[in-house]
């Protein structure tokens, strides 16, 4: 049997949450910032994903609150990712750094949006974790939460929520601070009514532009490589994400580097709910990327190729029901006026040119009543052949 150090067993007691073995191993003196070479992290990474009381001998003994894992993780990072409230809250009143990235660029508050903590978050928002900051991905905490795993869609909206509340306090801060002197007011009021003009002319754009921004990885080969929050929200599924997104006046026409709009990626993922959507907000299925590719061609649901494929014979054309072209109304019209005409023409000749049954037909007065009859045709803009007419003598018996 392997010989487990004091500095294990301490190690070990932290990690599986047995609270009285560590209690005993601190009273013996172990190192509290020992940090094992098996896991590659210190107790204090461990015990901030389980029991609160066992953080707080940890803390209280010493251990360093910013220690790094091989990750660059913090403890906080770790109470963020798995939603231990408690931990985070110790960890922050204990003065940990709020802001402190890991190897993929990733602070807390990255983990606590990807994984869908709501409440983490808040904590971390009001402990001044900045809403802006990028990982390596070029990606903002906004556009990770909009790639979550979490199916949650209440958590996810909480968050959302959050997160742009505190973008757009920031943002309306900045536009404060950054009004040029020349615009200032020495009048007190005055200047107190010019900031509310200038927050209230900004605060419609920058809803929209934090909504907007993109991610700007330096990666070619990462497909989602300039996505706005609504093109991630349409590729990983979020169909509440993606209406919150809509409702507030995102741009669904929005494309990526490729010229991909938010339908082709929700058609490529086959999402049929947020195609759906895109569809009632006026996404367009003509829409093409740089290879001419429409929305329906990228997509491999028999379904969805049926629904977004463009009807190039009539492409206006709506309803399911039977369609009567114009060439058909045309038809019909022009049966109906032949026949009006003829019943007239044959009521003129009678009149004009009575002529019994046993008479026999002269070739002026024939001559005559088909040049009326012709006469009459022309002025109702119609053809009609000789067949129609049949042979002179048999029209002109029958009248």
């Amino acid at each position: 049997m392997r010989y487990i150090s004091k500095q294990e067993q301490f190690w070990i007691a932290c990690s599986f949450g047995r609270e009285e073995a560590a209690k005993k191993l601190i009273e013996v003196g172990v190192d509290v910032n020992w940090r094992s070479y098996v896991y590659e992290c210190y107790p204090i990474h461990v015990c901030s994903q389980g029991k609160p009381s066992i953080l707080q001998m940890v803390i209280q003994a010493g251990a360093d609150i910013n220690a790094l894992d091989s990750g660059g993780n913090t403890a906080l990072h770790h109470a963020a990712m798995s939603g231990n409230e408690i931990n985070a809250q110790m960890l922050l009143s204990a003065g940990v750094t709020v802001d402190i990235v890991n190897k993929n660029g990733w602070t807390p508050l990255f983990n606590a949006v990807y994984w869908n903590h709501p409440s983490i978050s808040e904590m971390l928002l009001a402990s001044g974790s900045s809403p802006f900051l990028k990982n390596k991905n070029g990606r903002i905490p906004l556009h990770e939460l909009c790639r979550t795993k979490s199916k949650d869609s209440v958590r996810i909206l909480k968050n959302f929520e959050l997160l742009l509340q505190c973008m757009n306090k920031c943002k309306r801060e900045e536009a404060v601070n950054s009004t040029t002197p020349e615009y200032k007011l020495t009048n007190e009021n005055d200047g107190l009514n010019l900031n509310k003009t200038t927050l209230s002319n900004c605060e419609k754009s920058i809803d929209l532009d934090n909504m907007s921004l993109r991610a700007c990885t330096q990666n070619d080969l990462d497909s989602e490589a300039d996505f706005t929050p609504l093109l991630f929200a349409c590729y990983h599924g979020h169909l509440e994400l993606v209406k919150a997104l809509l409702d507030r006046g995102v741009n669904v026409s929005v494309t990526d580097k490729n010229h991909w709009t938010a339908l082709h990626w929700a058609a490529q993922q086959c999402h049929a709910d947020i195609v759906e959507v895109l569809l009632d907000y006026g996404a367009s299925i003509y829409a093409k990327d740089l290879r001419g590719c429409m929305p329906y061609s990228v997509t491999s649901d028999i379904g969805l190729q049926e629904c977004l494929s463009p009807d190039t014979e009539y492409p206006n054309i709506i309803s399911n029901g039977h369609v009567t072209t114009d060439d058909e109304e045309d038809d019909s019209d022009d049966d109906e006026k032949k026949a009006t005409v003829l019943k007239s023409n044959r009521q003129v000749l009678s009149q004009s040119y009575p002529i019994s049954r046993n008479d026999s037909l002269n070739s002026s007065v024939l001559s005559k009543q088909l040049g009326l009859l012709e006469l009459s045709l022309i002025e109702n803009q119609m053809e009609i052949s000789t067949a129609e007419i049949a042979s002179p003598e048999v029209y002109i018996n029958t009248v």
